[in-house]
């Protein structure tokens, strides 16, 4: 594929007052931007200070990760929202992040991008408000459907690959309800990337075969194994000359 750079990214910050969620200290030296979530469906304020303190101390690059405001089902389940109320909630998440750090990029969480390929409105809003925010951040999405309107709104676009997750036809995320959605072992992951820099496609759950454009592998900071296999994409692309960089380091 003749790939130079990637970005490597992880959702952090993710923890809730006394609850600790994902492995944040382990993933962070690993990673080169970080997807902190903002208060709505994980995260508190003292977390998004410790989260982006970690993050400047490795040289990590920081992006809000907005949810839906559905702390009990950490933002994974659909909810009826209006356009301009899931704007709204966009605008409050990356200003509240913003009080604590410069931020390189947004990345819509959960249950959103689900929502946003069903409605597009729901989509430009995201959008607008991310642009709104501060034209200079990254919109990094899912590789495919969402990151056409992003472009139309203006927005530097990373799309972005789950070594971490099953996929359907069309880059369709396999449901979490579903057995096999989250892939747990390291060797399924190697052979997945060493797969996509060699041919540029993935294997869906189906069996397919599809072809994958992305600059950003995401590995989630929750999922069993993940430092494992943030170590196993990095030891891929220093044998295949590859380079890890933050987004805002890529040409987009």
């Amino acid at each position: 594929m003749g790939i130079a750079a990637i970005d490597l990214n992880c959702d952090m910050g993710e923890s809730f007052g006394r609850y600790t969620l994902g492995f944040d200290e382990q993933m962070m030296p690993l990673i080169s931007s970080a997807n902190v979530a903002c208060g709505f469906h994980a995260g508190d304020p003292h977390v998004m200070r410790r989260t982006c303190e970690l993050a400047r101390q490795h040289g990590v690059g920081i992006g809000a990760h907005p949810g839906l405001p559905d702390l009990l089902g950490f933002g994974r389940r659909a909810m009826s929202v209006t356009p301009g109320e899931l704007r709204d909630y966009f605008t409050y998440q990356i200003a509240a992040l913003r009080g604590f750090a410069a931020l390189q990029h947004v990345k819509m969480h959960g249950a959103l991008f689900d929502m946003a390929l069903r409605d597009a409105a729901l989509l430009n809003a995201m959008c607008h408000a991310s642009w709104e925010a501060g034209g200079d951040l990254i919109w990094l999405c899912p590789a495919g459907a969402a990151a056409i309107p992003a472009r139309r709104a203006g927005l530097r676009v990373a799309e972005e690959f789950y070594a971490d997750r099953a996929y359907h036809p069309g880059l369709r995320l396999v449901s979490r309800r579903v057995p096999g959605a989250v892939i747990e072992h390291e060797d399924e992951v190697r052979e997945r990337i060493e797969r996509l820099f060699d041919t540029g496609t993935l294997r869906t759950i189906e069996g397919d075969t599809i072809e994958v454009c992305f600059h950003s592998i995401c590995v989630h900071g929750d999922t069993p194994g993940a430092a494992g296999m943030a170590r196993a994409i990095r030891d891929i692309c220093a044998a295949k000359g590859v380079t890890v960089r933050r987004l805002g380091e890529l040409d987009l």
